[in-house]
């Protein structure tokens, strides 16, 4: 019996499972490039961002920072050099005076009565003397005749000295009276600016109190409280003041007085710089600051203390090397301490670039990136 044939001949059946191997030689290539590829992306992972700062050295400045006041060099407090009852206040605070102003009155009559006295005692004391001259003349006349005793004749010529001398006495009086009259007038002596007015009209002052207080124009100083401990450096450091209101504008001072004693409730010490061409918007009783800067030898770069790390129990930072940006850990000296900021005076160069934050997180030869801040 013969059987039907199923339409498939031998060829075409190899035929189709060469094709079918061909294909799984394929796929099981690709999946071993893909694996390939994942393990090398495995072992190079992305950069890491981190933030840095560019190395900038200066020179290394020891400064100390101190509140201060601005002051007159000369400020005087003034009054009159008679007493009586204030008539007029010729000035206030804040007015500008010159050389013979005037500037406060006083009453003027008892000065006037006083001086009117006077003249009239140096009128009868003037009559007194010309009537000792004529009996001194008439006895001397008498005494070249021997008319007259010697006793007579000294006690005639005594008179004459005390009627001469009275009358210079009173004179002197009538001149200080006169003064005293020009007195009643406070003038000022030189220009400046008055800070503090002390009387007012119809208050009766004594001699010598005080009425005005004027600061003279020109020289002004910054005066500051030193602490004990830093005052024997001081007069060696380079002085710079800057105002409150004009930051970023320093100004030289030189150190003018320092107080041989402390304040009994601070224990500071009192230093008075002097301004050296001070500028026009300088004013009385303004708030500066006092730099006290010594400069030393070498240089210095300010970092953050963010960066610092340690590398055998000694500071080290990290610095970006070029041209792959991979990390070295880079020993370092620091000089001094400032604040947040730390003075490495050793181990970096200008320019070279430090990383400032997340310093405990990396690793030597690690392959980072510089972080930008997005724009919001």
């Amino acid at each position: 019996m013969i059987r039907r044939g199923t339409g498939r001949s031998a060829p075409s059946i190899m035929a189709t499972a060469g094709a079918l191997a061909l294909a799984g030689l394929l796929t099981g290539t690709l999946s071993g490039c893909k694996e390939t590829h994942s393990a090398a992306a495995a072992l190079e992972p992305d950069a890491r961002p981190v933030r840095v700062a560019t190395v900038a050295l200066e020179p290394l400045a020891d400064s100390v920072r101190y509140p201060a006041v601005i002051r007159p060099k000369v400020e005087a407090d003034v009054g009159f050099r008679v007493g009586g009852k204030v008539t007029a206040r010729l000035v206030e605070v804040g007015t500008r005076i010159e050389p013979g102003m005037p500037l406060a009155r006083l009453d003027p009559t008892d000065l006037q009565l006083q001086i009117r006295a006077s003249q009239a005692q140096l009128a009868s004391a003037q009559a007194d003397a010309t009537n000792a001259r004529s009996d001194f003349q008439r006895y001397a006349t008498l005494r070249q005749g021997e008319w007259t005793t010697r006793q007579e004749y000294d006690r005639r010529k005594t008179a004459l000295d005390k009627a001469d001398s009275k009358v210079h006495e009173v004179e002197a009086q009538l001149r200080v009276l006169n003064n005293s009259a020009q007195y009643a007038t406070l003038v000022a002596d030189e220009a400046g600016i008055v800070t503090a007015t002390l009387i007012e009209p119809g208050q009766v002052v004594a001699q010598g109190q005080t009425a005005l207080r004027v600061a003279r124009l020109g020289a002004v100083d910054a005066v500051a409280n030193i602490p004990e401990q830093q005052v024997a450096a001081l007069p060696r450091h380079r002085l710079s003041v800057e105002l409150w209101s004009h930051p970023g504008q320093s100004i030289a001072g030189t150190l003018r007085e320092l107080s041989p004693s402390a304040d009994p409730n601070t224990r500071t010490f009192q230093a008075k710089i002097e301004l050296v061409d001070p500028p026009p918007s300088v004013q009385l009783g303004m708030t500066a600051t006092v730099t006290a800067a010594s400069a030393k030898a070498g240089a210095v770069a300010r970092l953050p203390l963010s960066a610092l790390t340690q590398r055998d129990a000694a500071p080290a930072v990290w610095v970006l090397s070029a041209p792959d940006d991979r990390l070295e850990l880079r020993p370092v000296t620091i000089a001094a301490y400032a604040g947040d900021l730390a003075l490495v005076g050793g181990g970096l160069k200008d320019g070279e670039r430090v990383v400032t934050a997340g310093v405990h997180k990396l690793d030597a030869g690690q392959k980072v990136r510089v972080w930008t801040e997005p724009q919001r």
